[in-house]
């Protein structure tokens, strides 16, 4: 018992010193964090926000310009939710709108439409039915080609090995657009990730630029209103694509790079950090800790390490 108190006592200890140093490091102001996520429990969402809600306000997707520009005593934490799947909406979302915090729900468009499952739930469901990755058909790899060849590639794989995706799992499948709709009457921030999750990099610069624009167009005729942020599917990005996705509309521009945001803010290349659902505090208030240094997390999009963007 004594030893488990101790364990708490310095746990706690490291994490308090952690988050109380993580906004002064560097020479530039932290003024806050965006916080990238994909699917939660109920349970998981609650402890997340109890997680972050002892070093962080939470701010809504508009405000996030007006709190890098003016910070306040605390720093900021903006929630965001990639690929629109139906947990978001049946899960996620009523949580966050119990304890009073707002998110931005960034989704597929096509998918919402079709109902298509996103290329990489196919690919887990191929995995998990082999019992490992087909030599051709790892994430990684997958990661470095166009959308075109990665749906045939594993089209020809799930037909050879009779797999199939559990569509009804709230995890897979899309959110309706009607709950999308209801999702921004609430109150929350539906933005564009894409009209298939295409990795932006990977395709030809004419097809991802229509790509973004069309994601973003579809958004905004779909919810009714002007669509605020685009989100890029796996982060992989280049200056000319993330400006443009401004030019079409955007207010802000939403990347994996692994650091918070700070007095060197950009609209178009907003950093966020990662975090997971199995995370309990002190990794999540390590992660964080880290994600202030710079440098030091490794960038999801596979271009290196996450640093601090240079002032343009």
């Amino acid at each position: 018992m004594q030893s488990t108190s101790m364990q708490f006592m310095l746990t706690e200890f490291i994490g308090r010193a952690a988050m109380t140093i993580a906004p002064r490091v560097g020479a530039s102001a932290r003024r806050g964090v965006v916080v990238c996520g994909h699917t939660l429990t109920a349970s998981q969402t609650r402890a997340q926000v109890e997680h972050l809600a002892r070093w962080f306000d939470f701010i809504h997707h508009d405000d996030l310009a007006d709190r890098v520009a003016r910070p306040r005593g605390r720093p900021f934490c903006l929630l965001t939710f990639d690929d629109g799947k139906r947990s978001n909406a049946t899960t996620i979302a009523p949580e966050l709108e119990r304890l009073g915090v707002p998110a931005v729900f960034y989704v597929v468009t096509r998918f919402l439409r079709d109902g298509r499952p996103l290329w990489f739930d196919r690919q887990q469901a191929l995995v998990r039915a082999l019992g490992q990755e087909p030599p051709g058909l790892d994430q990684a790899t997958l990661k470095l080609l166009p959308l075109a060849t990665i749906e045939a590639r594993l089209d020809a794989a799930c037909a050879e090995h009779r797999v199939t995706v559990d569509a009804e799992s709230d995890d897979v499948r899309a959110m309706s657009w009607d709950e999308a709709r209801d999702l921004a009457r609430r109150g929350f921030t539906i933005g564009a990730h894409s009209l298939s999750h295409a990795i932006m990099t990977n395709e030809p610069e004419a097809s991802a630029m229509s790509d973004i624009e069309q994601s973003i167009a579809e958004v905004s005729a779909e919810i009714g209103t002007r669509c605020s942020s685009y989100a890029f599917p796996n982060g992989n990005h280049t200056e000319r694509l993330a400006r443009h996705a401004v030019a079409a509309g955007v207010s802000s521009v939403m990347t994996t790079d692994p650091t918070w945001v700070d007095d060197r803010w950009q609209a178009w290349c907003v950093p966020r950090v990662q975090l997971f659902g199995e995370q309990g505090r002190f990794a999540v208030e390590a992660k964080l800790a880290v994600a202030a240094v710079g440098g030091i997390l490794r960038n999801p999009d596979g271009s290196g390490r996450g640093y601090p963007r240079r002032r343009v």
